[in-house]
């Protein structure tokens, strides 16, 4: 992802993802406490374990919440899927580590099926 490009609404975070042929999460992190540290380390854990065939970013502050208020989700922390300049899944709160999994692996049949 372009670190340099302004991402202030679900386009640009759209856009930005575009640039890229992995799979990204993104977490939406307007009000960070525990529960996004938590979140953070088993995404960072999947992202090494995937050998780089995933991307992780995170945004904060008003940016997080501006997102967050377009997709109308009130709930922290949210978590995106994202992949060819489309939203795959939306988490919100706590996630085990096997949903987020699950939906990978979705994802990675559905674009085996498409080639």
């Amino acid at each position: 992802m372009n670190h340099s490009m302004k991402i202030s609404k679900l386009t640009d975070l759209l856009k930005a993802q575009s640039q890229s042929e992995l799979p990204m999460f993104v977490s939406l992190c307007a009000r960070c406490g525990t529960d996004n540290n938590l979140l953070d380390n088993i995404i960072n854990k999947m992202v090494v374990s995937s050998a780089s065939k995933l991307q992780y970013v995170k945004l904060t502050g008003q940016d997080a919440q501006q997102i967050k208020e377009e997709l109308k989700q009130t709930k922290n922390p949210v978590t995106l899927l994202l992949y060819q300049e489309e939203i795959q899944a939306i988490f919100t709160g706590m996630v085990a580590q096997y949903r987020l999994e699950e939906a990978l692996n979705v994802l990675n049949t559905q674009t085996q099926n498409h080639i």
